[in-house]
């Protein structure tokens, strides 16, 4: 049967997903006490963020993510 409702996204630890709040994107992982956090794809910032806000991404989204993280290693790589 067909449902017009939109599929809950499936949460899980390491994924990528998108703060529908701030509209960010970043590695889904939990906090000491228990939320989920998203940490920055690159860096080390992280913010809290309520499970009903987490998204999947769109195929674009995950393309251009995909992109921008490849730019940032390349730009900051170390040199050998």
């Amino acid at each position: 049967m067909a449902s017009n409702q939109q599929a809950e996204p499936r949460i899980e630890i390491g994924s990528v997903m998108r703060d529908t709040e701030t509209g960010r994107v970043g590695i889904v992982k939990r906090g000491p006490e228990g939320p989920y956090r998203l940490h920055a794809l690159h860096g080390e910032n992280y913010w809290e963020v309520d499970p009903d806000l987490l998204a999947d991404l769109t195929t674009s989204e995950a393309l251009g993510t995909r992109v921008a993280v490849r730019n940032y290693w390349s730009r900051n790589r170390m040199p050998s």
